[in-house]
């Protein structure tokens, strides 16, 4: 079969290649495929491409069931996006988990990618709580997915962007800090006490907040589902990790995200075998204070 690859730059000709190697000499890689049909049957064009390592995807059995998940540009001729999802360790640090390349961030793009991480990634694990931006490809692709649909799991926003997004439409410092205090209040009463001093102040940016719902950005109503992660840290010290490389071939990122993910493997074996104590390091800095 030919396949074409569009407005993907000429290199990109390697990348199909360079996949196979990749899942033959790491045996349990995950590669995932989508092409647009074109007039015949034997010529294709790339549209969408998902990958993921065997040692993630078992690390993730021993992780905090919290995902997050983000979208970045790659700075070349052509802008595509790439999507990452990561998870956090028992010590507090993040695991890579899955990575894609899709020509833009759309419903069809998130639904793909976000259905391909549950497949061979979440796999029937249950308690799962997907933490986002509110970006609508994503809020829509995680209605249509049952392993972000409780009982299975939750989608939870980033409390950092609805502040943000309260903020961009009432520029006023004070109201955002109340924002936010309002979104990482544990306690019911307190929530309320806060909605009501911003209604005090501003009645549209009460209805504004209201308008979302609870259990999407405040800890009191979320449930326990976020084990108090309330932002999107994770996935965006990932993105800022790759920040350098973004300009270079599609198989090239693709051999960085291998090397990136063997070189954290190799670091947090050798930190692990200096503990001494039946806890991770953050957990007892945690129980220490």
């Amino acid at each position: 079969m030919e396949i074409a690859y569009g407005t993907w730059e000429s290199s990109v000709h390697l990348l199909p290649k360079y996949m196979c190697a990749l899942s033959k000499y790491n045996p349990g890689t995950t590669v995932e495929w989508k092409h647009i049909r074109a007039n015949t049957e034997m010529h294709k064009t790339l549209n969408y491409v998902f990958w993921t390592f065997r040692p993630c995807v078992d690390g993730f059995r021993y992780c905090r069931k919290i995902i997050s998940v983000d979208g970045t540009h790659l700075y070349t001729k052509y802008k595509h996006k790439m999507l990452i999802v990561v998870t956090l360790d028992a010590n507090y640090q993040v695991l890579p988990l899955a990575f894609a390349i899709v020509d833009e961030e759309t419903s069809d793009s998130w639904k793909w990618f976000l259905e391909n991480l549950g497949r061979h990634v979440v796999r029937g694990e249950n308690g799962v709580c997907l933490i986002s931006d509110r970006h609508k490809g994503i809020m829509r692709a995680a209605e249509d997915l049952p392993y972000f649909q409780p009982p299975y799991g939750v989608h939870r926003f980033c409390l950092r962007h609805v502040c943000s997004n309260f903020n961009s439409k009432f520029k006023y410092v004070h109201l955002k800090d109340l924002c936010w205090a309002t979104g990482t209040q544990n306690q019911i009463c307190k929530f309320e006490a806060i909605m009501e001093a911003i209604k005090q102040k501003n009645i549209m940016a009460h209805r504004y907040l209201a308008g979302i719902a609870k259990e999407k950005w405040s800890l009191a109503h979320e449930g326990g589902w976020r084990r108090g992660v309330m932002k999107t840290n994770m996935s965006e010290c990932l993105n800022s990790v790759l920040k350098n490389v973004r300009r270079l071939s599609r198989s090239i990122i693709v051999h960085l995200t291998l090397l990136m993910c063997v070189q954290y493997f190799i670091e947090r074996v050798t930190r692990g075998g200096r503990m001494v104590q039946l806890w991770s390091d953050y957990a007892c800095r945690k129980y220490e204070k």
